[in-house]
């Protein structure tokens, strides 16, 4: 029954958590026991404490899940339903405005623990952090961006300066990050938040 459940929902070399398979009804260890059978089967394979995936038809184990997609799957999104986001110094380097690639992965998210926590996927580290309010799938675009805004100054790379403007007004213009809801959020977040929307000339970049 967990099987054929986990293949109706999950391609292979995606990350299952156990919590996945909670509507089945079982208890926690029952449905321990049945991932460990389904592991010593070799019909489910475990690639990190809690997080397994399916192999290929074959068998194979090539597609493992990155570090990455566990971290998004756990942190980030799971399916429609939003609640978290990359942050620092990680969102700068996806937007060009600083071009070292972390060590450390940042995330926000509401399922964070505590405030700002290390953790270990896969023996990669991420700093995950509590959101200043709770994210959504409507306000995670805007957070994200006062996220950076509040210390754009040293997330931007000097070889960055000149082209940081565009390129963030690119990002909001893309993702249409609205005016009001910049106003509804920014109180959130510290004054040189403000001011450093209007040193960047960003204004007219929101819809």
């Amino acid at each position: 029954m967990l099987l054929e459940y986990l293949k109706s929902r999950f391609d292979p070399g995606k990350p299952i958590f156990v919590s996945d398979a909670a509507p089945l009804g079982l208890s926690a260890v029952n449905l321990r026991q049945q991932f460990k059978k389904l592991v010593d089967a070799h019909r489910l394979v475990r690639c990190d404490p809690g997080v397994y995936f399916l192999p290929d038809e074959t068998g194979e184990y090539s597609d493992k899940p990155s570090a990455n997609m566990i971290a998004e799957r756990k942190y980030i999104r799971d399916g429609r339903e939003i609640f978290g986001y990359y942050s620092g110094y990680t969102f700068a380097n996806r937007i060009g405005i600083c071009l070292q690639v972390p060590y450390k992965e940042e995330i926000v998210t509401n399922r964070a623990t505590a405030a700002v926590r290390q953790v270990e996927i896969g023996n990669v580290p991420f700093l995950v952090r509590r959101p200043r309010t709770t994210v959504t799938c409507e306000n995670r675009d805007v957070l994200q961006l006062l996220d950076l805004l509040k210390d754009v100054e040293g997330y931007t790379d000097h070889e960055c300066e000149a082209e940081a403007p565009e390129l963030i007004r690119e990002h909001i213009r893309r993702n249409g990050i609205a005016r009001a809801q910049v106003d509804r959020f920014i109180g959130l977040f510290p004054l040189k938040t403000y001011k450093n929307i209007y040193d960047l000339r960003l204004a007219d970049a929101f819809a």
